[in-house]
């Protein structure tokens, strides 16, 4: 990380004075009320500065990158101001700026089209038309092999798909951008490719709003740390405030926040007690899986992976490896091309309800949109309240629409959907990427406790090794169990 040197810090590029977000909610009768989710939030961007906002999932973060570009919906209300380049930034000049000099790299991946193949989304960015030769060299940069372009989004990785948002919000060569929770879904070697880019977009004289739950990426190239909790401003720190046990840090949540990170203390499961559930001997076997693109090479092939009832089995890997596609077969989503999963020597491929339940990367995409989140649990029989307070669902959520609550709220409802009561095996790809570090640690420790309890078998798969370490009995790595054509 390379700090910025005074001069380019003489006129902030983006202020954000005393800014307030309502939304205008109707309830029975018609009653009108404002509810409030951002409330006095103060942040500053200089030219070749990154400054990272972090905080609880469901803190006003992403409203805040959506209030600055103007793509707020229509009953949203906002008080306080906005400036870009001391200017102050009215609805017509958001509109020009939108895409142009101030650009956003999306949360979610279901931000790309589905019917439009990578390469032509991202030559198409900002409204023109650009050359295949910039996609190209774009593409190169962000680690985006050439056979990318001609994919669409759903044949990609959750980490290729995160770095063509990225290729698709820079290609206009914005002056600030505002990045969105940009890391989720990428391998270490992606991860740190993607943080020295930022960083260079940086030292070039741009300024990046870094909008994270991902601290150890925020603290490697960030110059400042803005914390966020229920919609404020609680504190701004240097980055290099983030160490030892959080002695250098104000407030009280900054360092919970701090320490409830996986290579400091996260957290602590008793699994002593009486287990509940299936036998010892009812093991989840996967022999010789093979996957096949068609017309195409092999994905993988001569996977072989078995887990025990109650054994937490980490699986790790590069984006794009084909860890996903395994989880996906294993919980019969997919079919092989060769091998079998078995649960005690039975073949699930014949069973009519599998025992295995997925936990999607992507929990926006595992929900249907037009229900609200009652119906989505009472479809599954996940009505569960000792089950949804233990994974911290508030009773208000479950009125709302998936498109009403936060990434991180949103994978809370999938982790209660998945855990039903004739779950034996559980697969978690990815399942808290999005969320802060202390929710993180709070969602693992809930899972971990009733999978103990219910001797359900878990695969934990995740790019975070160090996350794999504190929840996992043992650890796989995916390229080293498979052969690649």
């Amino acid at each position: 990380m390379n700090s910025t040197n005074s001069e380019t810090k003489v006129a902030p590029l983006l202020e954000v004075e005393d800014f307030s977000l309502s939304f205008r909610v109707y309830k029975k009768g018609l009653r009108e009320q404002r509810m409030q989710v951002i409330h006095k939030l103060n942040i500053t961007i200089h030219r070749g500065e990154v400054v990272a906002v972090i905080g609880a999932s469901g803190s006003g973060k992403s409203l805040l990158a959506d209030a600055i570009l103007a793509i707020l919906p229509e009953n949203a209300m906002c008080d306080g101001k906005l400036y870009y380049k001391k200017e102050i930034l009215t609805d017509d000049r958001q509109k020009q700026l939108r895409g142009k000099e101030i650009s956003l790299i999306p949360q979610s991946v279901n931000a790309l089209n589905p019917l439009m193949k990578a390469g032509k989304q991202v030559r198409k960015a900002g409204g023109g038309v650009k050359s295949k030769a910039s996609q190209r060299t774009i593409f190169e940069r962000m680690g985006l092999p050439p056979q990318a372009e001609k994919k669409y989004p759903f044949e990609l990785s959750g980490g290729m798909a995160r770095r063509v948002l990225t290729a698709t919000a820079i290609m206009d060569d914005p002056e600030l951008i505002i990045a969105d929770e940009p890391t989720p879904g990428l391998d270490p070697m992606s991860l740190q490719e993607l943080r020295g880019y930022i960083r260079e977009l940086a030292d070039e004289g741009k300024g990046i709003m870094l909008i994270t739950h991902d601290v150890p990426t925020a603290l490697k190239v960030a110059d400042r740390v803005v914390v966020m909790n229920e919609g404020e401003t609680i504190e701004t720190a240097a980055a290099e405030h983030f160490t030892g046990a959080g002695e250098h840090l104000r407030e009280d949540y900054t360092k919970a926040l701090w320490k409830a990170l996986p290579q400091n203390e996260f957290i602590s499961v008793n699994t002593s007690g009486e287990k509940e559930g299936q036998a010892e001997n009812h093991q989840l076997t996967v022999r010789g899986l093979k996957y096949q693109y068609t017309n195409g090479p092999s994905l993988f092939e001569d996977f072989d992976l078995s887990v025990s009832p109650g054994e937490v089995v980490g699986l790790s890997g590069c984006s794009g490896s084909g860890k996903t596609t395994v989880a996906q077969i294993i919980a019969g989503y997919l079919k092989p091309h060769a091998g079998t999963v078995e649960i005690d020597g039975k073949d699930l491929s014949l069973s009519v309800a599998s025992p295995v339940q997925l936990i999607w990367q992507h929990p926006e995409k595992a929900v249907n949109p037009r229900w609200r989140m009652r119906q989505v649990l009472a479809e599954s029989g996940a009505l569960d309240s000792e089950l949804l307070e233990g994974l911290g669902i508030k009773n208000e959520w479950l009125d709302r629409y998936p498109s009403e609550l936060s990434g991180g709220e949103l994978q809370r409802f999938c982790l209660a959907r998945a855990l039903g009561a004739d779950t034996e095996y559980l697969i978690a790809d990815e399942i808290t990427t999005m969320l802060d570090a202390i929710t993180q640690a709070q969602i693992w420790e809930a899972v971990l406790r009733l999978t103990k309890r219910r001797n359900i078998g878990l695969l934990a798969i995740s790019h975070d090794y160090c996350l794999l370490q504190q929840v996992s009995d043992r650890i796989i790595n995916f390229e080293e169990n498979v052969r690649k054509q």
